[in-house]
């Protein structure tokens, strides 16, 4: 989920307390930092933009308490989140990836900002859209609100399979025009996982492992000698 909006309208702030909101309640978050500025690095981490200057297509820094992988280019994030291992995913700033988004206003600043893949204000506005308000420092309500509301992220390469580009797709999503089955990539998925009818997300390689345990367990079944599209249900208790 992105969280955007003007500068120092309470963004950065937002995410940590939710954060640790989220990780007292036992979920994983990653969080990435959106800016259209060069990252500022000191001392040691000197080297690696000195390495990246030279060349290297990655530099890493790893450090006592701390390790920053740099890639001297742009990353997609669909690329970025295929080697991210998370419960939620929550961005400040706007990175051009179609996800939900939350707008924060300093007083009535950057209500211009709101498009169709807003689906909650933080601050005080009385537009119609999004129905959704929550007051800025509500840091619960807004954690409840993510943790309700995040959605498994389109491709956002716009293979124009479906018809659409991801924004396009996103935003009828969200008004109930169409559903993630509707992307083609998706539907395409080998595995897929649903929690009390809602799509959990799944890393490429947390699908492989679900699907490479769990076919190697029923290839010894009677019946499963030929394959095909298997479907499991049972009541998963944490």
């Amino acid at each position: 989920m992105e969280f955007f909006g003007s500068s120092n309208s309470g963004k950065t702030t937002a995410i940590s307390e939710i954060t640790k909101i989220m990780k007292a309640r036992g979920f994983s978050v990653a969080t990435i930092k959106s800016t259209h500025h060069a990252l500022n690095y000191e001392n040691d981490a000197k080297d690696s933009m000195n390495f990246l200057k030279s060349g290297s297509s990655l530099s890493i820094v790893v450090g006592k308490d701390e390790s920053v992988l740099h890639f001297p280019k742009r990353i997609p994030l669909f690329k970025i989140l295929n080697h991210i291992e998370y419960d939620f995913m929550i961005v400040e700033g706007e990175i051009g990836f179609p996800m939900p988004k939350v707008l924060f206003l300093k007083g009535k600043e950057g209500i211009e900002r709101l498009d169709n893949l807003t689906i909650a204000i933080v601050g005080d506005s009385n537009v119609a859209k999004p129905t959704r308000k929550i007051p800025s420092g509500d840091f619960e309500s807004l954690a409840e609100f993510v943790i309700s509301n995040a959605m498994e992220p389109l491709p956002g390469d716009d293979c124009g399979h479906c018809g659409l580009d991801c924004k396009t797709m996103l935003s009828k999503i969200l008004s109930g025009e169409k559903t993630f089955n509707d992307c083609t990539k998706l539907s395409q998925q080998h595995t897929v996982v649903e929690m009390n009818g809602k799509r959990v997300p799944l890393l490429p390689f947390i699908s492989s492992i679900i699907s490479d345990v769990n076919g190697g367990i029923l290839k010894n079944l009677k019946g499963m000698e030929h394959g095909g599209r298997v479907k499991i249900e049972f009541d998963f208790k944490n």
